[in-house]
């Protein structure tokens, strides 16, 4: 399926490593202009040239702190003195730090705040405008089942994620009469930096070998694996590109079925 995205620009977050980088590699495969963002610029610049060999396409690159309000501005104003304009919006940041909550000080808090909710509701702030008078826009925002379900040590995202997907439904409803689309993937184990992170923590922390740690968070996946980035790719690839006209406002796990939720 071609999925019409030639031409198209966009920003990615988080794109230096895991699902951030995944959904860049599968906007650059289907044509897209993309902008990466991310803090570090040699792991950011390392990935641009990797993801220029494996696609054929060569990504700009951005440094941008999303947790900073300044940075998230400058992104937008490179990302458009760049290609004109931006199409699609992937808000990915990266997940708050783990732990109990009597870990977490009063910083982790913030830090989270404007991680997962602020920086996401900054960027649209920006970029809206722009394509409600295009009447055309996409917006993804890659969220976590932490704001589905309750998960053990995971207490900033079960806190501050559910109030990312309130965002998007809400936006979903007041830009849809502009044909932007904004929607939410709620992705479970996927074999990423961050869960080797929780891996290795819980492993520590429990004082077993890291392959029983991975196994436990896993045992209850329906399909009995952890997922694969691409997987995900692929799937904000498609909610980001022209042949997407009807999905808006959709919160959609991708966990292997892990989730027990009905509704």
């Amino acid at each position: 399926m071609d999925l019409e995205l030639k031409g198209r620009t966009a920003i990615v977050g988080g794109a230096s490593k895991g699902l951030g980088r995944a959904a860049a590699r599968a906007l650059l495969l289907e044509g897209a202009d993309v902008m990466l963002a991310a803090r570090d610029r040699a792991n950011l610049e390392r990935a641009a040239v990797e993801l220029a060999h494996e696609t054929g396409r060569v990504p700009f690159v951005c440094p941008a702190d999303l947790a900073q309000s300044e940075d998230r501005r400058r992104l937008v104003r490179e990302a458009e003195q760049r290609y004109g304009r931006v199409d699609i919006l992937v808000a990915n940041a990266g997940g708050p730090p783990a732990g109990p909550f009597e870990q977490h000080p009063p910083e982790n808090w913030r830090l989270a705040l404007e991680l997962s909710l602020l920086a996401s509701v900054e960027l649209c702030k920006l970029l809206l405008p722009g394509m409600k008078a295009r009447r055309f826009g996409r917006v993804v925002q890659i969220v976590s089942i932490a704001g589905l379900e309750a998960i053990e040590g995971l207490i900033l995202s079960n806190a501050c994620r559910p109030a990312v997907l309130g965002f998007g439904k809400a936006l979903a409803r007041e830009a849809a009469p502009f044909d932007v689309l904004v929607n939410s993937v709620c992705p479970g184990i996927f074999l990423t930096d961050r869960v080797q992170d929780i891996v290795a923590q819980r492993a520590q922390r429990e004082n077993i070998p890291a392959e029983r740690a991975l196994a436990d968070l896993t045992g209850d996946i329906p399909l009995g694996r952890p997922g694969r980035p691409e997987e995900l790719g692929d799937l904000v690839a498609f909610l980001c590109s022209p042949r997407n006209t009807y999905i808006t406002g959709a919160t959609i796990p991708i966990d292997g079925g892990r989730t027990r939720r009905l509704m």
